[in-house]
């Protein structure tokens, strides 16, 4: 029988929180700050600036998000960038899928004369970077917030030339600030979790307890082949398996019996989360890893591999089942095994709930606050 998600109650620990994040620091007044993106397209790591922008906003502090009309070149083609070009100039001053209430700026370039006095001025990718540290000192002291290393976007000598630029660093997770300052010798001073917003990801519906949702992206580190073999494996033991992938790029091909679902909005990706029966998250490598967080938060349990930050937020077999990174072997297990157990589902939907609610953004954004404001303080 379907079974229906109800919150838990209760919240995760402080402490548990706190190996993540910074110590609270004592309130500065409203400071000025400029987020510089790449684009505005939906990413998770985008999601989640975007979602600090609107807490710093409502927080009282002059938030403004800033991005370039002629997009960075990363990989894309030169029939790519004007593909990007045009997209964005159609919905100039906003963002599709978001709702932005701070101001948001389309400019030509990241550059002084196009950009607002701050107090503080925050690069993302790589090349926001570069562009940042040229910025007058008018335009705020400058941050970097270090998702992972972002190599195979572009030329390597000059993604590595960034952790010799002079930033004051921010990462969300504790393995891309051991990775980053072992592999280039750069100091990042700071480590802020990503938060879910709770207000957004929540249990919503009845539970199909043969459905398993994937969500499909091309990048090879985000192993996409894996979660294909593991669903078609899975269907091999559970013939009546119900598959729904979900993605913001259109794969080219896709096994028979997995529809795919282009570009869901918010409200149609928090049913997925809360009516599948469990979240296969196959990815090789992360940042930080945000989906598992967001499926924990609508009662939806992962069966994912460690990357990025899920060790650290993520405990296997209490809120989630967590395998070798390219095992496979265990994923189809580990999902048959949740598919087949109703009781080890609840328990962990349960459990999933409060971790959640202990990463929500409401807890989370106040430390990220409190990161800006020690880097504000920083000489």
């Amino acid at each position: 029988m379907p079974s229906t998600r109800r919150r838990a109650p209760g919240t995760i620990s402080a402490r548990r929180c706190t190996r993540l994040s910074v110590r609270s620091t004592q309130r500065l007044n409203p400071v000025r700050i400029t987020f510089a993106l790449p684009f505005i397209n939906l990413t998770g790591g985008i999601r989640v600036l975007l979602d600090y922008a609107n807490w710093l906003h409502d927080a009282g502090h002059e938030t403004t998000v800033v991005y370039p009309c002629w997009p960075y070149r990363f990989q894309y083609t030169r029939q790519q960038q004007w593909t990007e070009f045009r997209k964005h100039a159609r919905h100039d001053g906003r963002v599709s899928w978001f709702d932005l209430r701070c101001p948001l700026l389309r400019v030509p370039l990241i550059r002084t004369r196009f950009l607002p006095r701050a107090d503080l001025v925050v690069a993302t990718a790589w090349p926001t970077a570069h562009d940042v540290a040229r910025l007058h000192g008018s335009r705020g002291k400058k941050l970097h917030i270090v998702f992972h290393h972002e190599s195979g976007t572009g030329p390597e000598h000059r993604i590595r030339a960034i952790y010799r630029l002079p930033f004051y660093r921010i990462a969300f997770s504790r393995f891309v600030q051991e990775s980053v300052e072992k592999q280039f010798g750069c100091e990042v001073q700071e480590v802020v979790p990503n938060g879910v917003d709770t207000s957004l990801f929540f249990p919503d519906g009845q539970v199909d307890d043969k459905s398993v949702l994937f969500l499909y992206h091309p990048d090879p580190r985000k192993g996409a082949r894996d979660g294909i073999e593991v669903l078609s494996r899975l269907r091999v033991r559970i013939p009546d398996l119900q598959v729904r992938v979900c993605g913001t790029v259109r794969p080219d091909q896709l096994p028979p019996l997995m529809p795919f679902e282009f570009h869901p909005d918010d409200a149609t990706l928090r049913r997925r989360y809360s009516t599948s029966a469990a979240l296969v998250y196959p990815s090789r490598y992360e940042g930080f890893g945000l989906p598992p967080l967001e499926a924990m938060a609508c009662g939806c349990p992962s069966v994912t591999t460690a990357v990025g930050a899920i060790p650290e937020f993520a405990t296997d077999r209490q809120d989630a089942l967590i395998v070798p990174t390219g095992d496979v072997d265990a994923m189809v297990d580990r999902l048959e095994e949740l598919l087949t157990d109703p009781a080890l589902r609840r328990r962990l939907s349960e459990q999933g709930l409060r971790t959640a609610e202990g990463f929500s953004l409401k807890r989370i954004a106040p430390l990220f606050l409190a990161a800006l404001e020690k880097a504000h303080r920083s000489t």
